[in-house]
């Protein structure tokens, strides 16, 4: 019988999850779970509403764990695991310093390698940010560009991620097309049935997206990706962890999350978060390992920016997921990584400093709510949640999402909005909504996992 072999990259960009009991495993969760068995995990299922996602290799599922990064898992034939990991590649990092010529002309080698090797026209996602903005210029065939953009105001196509990014499409000539969004509420179940109970369900969006561009191309293109491109850059700084209940700083979540003070499931230690921080509290102390960290976190949920893509055909590619490149990034001098500096410098140099350009735009972002609008979510389901949820929690989020709370919400906005304190009062409703949707999405795949054991 022959060997089969899963590996995770230094970031585990590709996550592999199996099951301790059935020795099952899968790329997709919903593979290696026992829904006949169904157990929750129960520090796996808080840190999962606290996160957002998975961490520290523990999904909610009992039994059902991810491979860290940099590992080996054989089955064996007996059908036992052997999980090796490997050494890290960021411990030779730690205290280094790179110079930003050396990393331009990493990336510029990388692209254009990676370039030479694929055959066709080239989609690129291009926000209008700084990853996407590197991608398009460093393609030598600018002819061979498709970009798609999406936006995020009331007006998608005045959008500052429209307009930039048609900016730069413009200046490098090449083929770029806006895609509109709002009806991503009506993928729940394709969502589910890619990440299942892994991740939130905030990212249909790009199910969306994804759907519109397909129908534009010609299938199986290459695709060049910015993920986690701006972690490296200068964008993320994570504080300084000192204690075992501060590693919630690594989350990098956005408030995308549910709160365990609800759950049921209580354990008086976090066990998990508790040997994680003794294992790594004297590598933690280097900003550039707490940054990795925080990706490494996050990656079971970042990897569908290329999940979704290759679903649909897509082969995607990324310079920001190699090694060298991305620890090149992080170990660039203090003073030019703050506000990126250095990319901002290089691209005045190069005329893409759309930053700097007086063009009209707008910086509103309520893409959500508009995707509510279109199609109000349907309540969830407390007789499936209660026996694990506060059901008061349970309630106020279906109370917040309901469509009468949140055209009174919008009322009392328009109401207040000219007066003292009209700004404050709008952020505070809109927090609140914002807390339930996330808590909502959060508690989505917990929902859909319950459903699904119960057939």
């Amino acid at each position: 019988m022959q060997q089969k072999i899963y590996e995770t990259d230094w970031l585990a960009s590709r996550p592999v999850f199996y099951n301790e009991m059935t020795h099952q495993v899968s790329f997709n969760i919903n593979d290696v779970i026992d829904f006949r068995n169904l157990e929750f995990h129960e520090e796996g299922f808080n840190n999962f509403l606290d996160f957002g996602y998975s961490i520290l290799e523990q999904t909610p599922i009992k039994n059902v764990k991810f491979l860290p990064h940099s590992s080996r898992l054989t089955i064996q034939d007996d059908g036992k695991f052997l999980i090796e990991q490997f050494r890290d590649p960021v411990e030779d990092w730690l205290e280094k310093i790179s110079h930003e010529d050396d990393v331009w002309e990493l990336l510029r080698e990388a692209i254009q390698s990676w370039e030479d090797s694929v055959d066709g026209e080239i989609v690129i996602p291009t926000s209008g940010g700084y990853d996407s903005r590197i991608l398009n210029l460093f393609i030598k065939d600018k002819s061979r560009i498709q970009s798609f953009t999406y936006g995020v105001s009331d007006n998608q196509s005045q959008s500052f991620e429209v307009i930039n990014a048609q900016k730069i499409s413009e200046i490098l000539g090449t083929k770029w097309s806006q895609i509109s969004l709002g009806d991503y509420h009506l993928f729940f179940d394709e969502w589910d049935k890619e990440f299942g109970v892994s991740v939130h369900a905030h990212g249909m969006y790009h199910i969306e997206f994804y759907q519109q561009i397909i129908s534009k191309v010609r299938g199986n293109n290459p695709f060049l990706s910015g993920i986690v491109g701006d972690a490296w850059s200068g964008n993320v700084n994570i504080p300084e962890i000192r204690l075992a209940s501060e590693i919630k700083l690594l989350s990098y979540s956005h408030g995308l999350n549910a709160d365990s003070h609800y759950s049921y499931l209580n354990t008086k230690n976090n066990c998990l978060l508790e040997n994680y921080y003794e294992t790594n509290q004297e590598k933690l102390k280097f900003p550039i390992f707490r940054v990795v960290e925080a990706i490494r976190f996050k990656i079971v949920l970042l990897s569908y920016l290329l999940t979704i893509p290759q679903s649909f055909g897509f082969n995607p590619w990324s310079p920001f997921l190699i090694p060298e490149i991305a620890l090149s990034m992080l170990t660039l001098p203090l003073d030019r990584k703050q506000n990126r500096i250095w990319q901002q410098d290089f691209f005045r140099k190069h005329g893409l400093d759309i930053e700097s350009m007086k063009i009209r735009k707008s910086y509103q972002n309520n893409l959500n709510f508009q995707a509510w609008k279109r199609i109000p979510l349907q309540p969830l389901n407390t007789n499936l949640l209660a026996n694990y949820i506060d059901l008061s929690y349970l309630e106020w989020i279906n109370q917040e999402l309901t469509q009468k709370t949140l055209i009174r919400k919008q009322l009392l906005e328009l109401q207040c909005l000219p007066k003292i304190g009209g700004l404050l009062i709008r952020l505070r409703t809109n927090e609140s909504h914002y807390r339930a949707y996330a808590a909502y999405l959060t508690l989505k795949p917990i929902e859909k996992v319950l459903s699904q054991s119960s057939c």
